[in-house]
């Protein structure tokens, strides 16, 4: 299985565990300091160690192209993810592993990247480690 694949399944499995999550949330819970609610799970931590680690391991031993592509699809998954808030969050701060394998793609993949994420998130409504991968993809300074 690709880097992609395992990478596309745990998002998959990530969204279906936070689905759950919210469906079986009380709507107390939280509430005053008391419980806990789905932002506290630790499927988030999971999914943020296995996404680091999977982009650690292929910015050592994958060729570029495949680095290339499982950037691109760290950066993208965020945009395409419909699940809670909360999830939401953790989706943005998985781009934080793309910032190992940016080196590994070509000047025409950063342009071309830095103009979707620049139109994604526009600098006013980016957070710093969005900000960051802008300046790794060469886009800083623009929009």
């Amino acid at each position: 299985m690709s880097r992609i694949e395992e990478f596309r399944q745990l998002i998959a499995a990530y969204e279906a565990e936070t689905d759950a999550l919210g469906k079986q949330r009380r709507s107390i819970a939280g509430l005053f300091g008391m419980g806990k609610t789905p932002a506290d799970d630790p499927c988030h931590d999971r999914l943020d160690k296995a996404v680091g680690e999977m982009c650690a391991r292929a910015a050592e031993e994958d060729p570029p192209e495949e680095a290339a592509a499982l950037a691109e699809a760290v950066l993208r998954a965020e945009h395409g993810f419909d699940g809670y808030d909360y999830a939401r969050l953790t989706m943005i701060a998985l781009q934080r592993h793309a910032l190992l394998l940016i080196p590994r793609l070509g000047p025409a993949e950063k342009a071309a990247l830095a103009e979707w994420y620049l139109a994604i998130y526009p600098r006013r409504m980016r957070l710093p480690v969005q900000d960051q991968i802008v300046k790794a993809l060469g886009g800083m300074g623009r929009k």
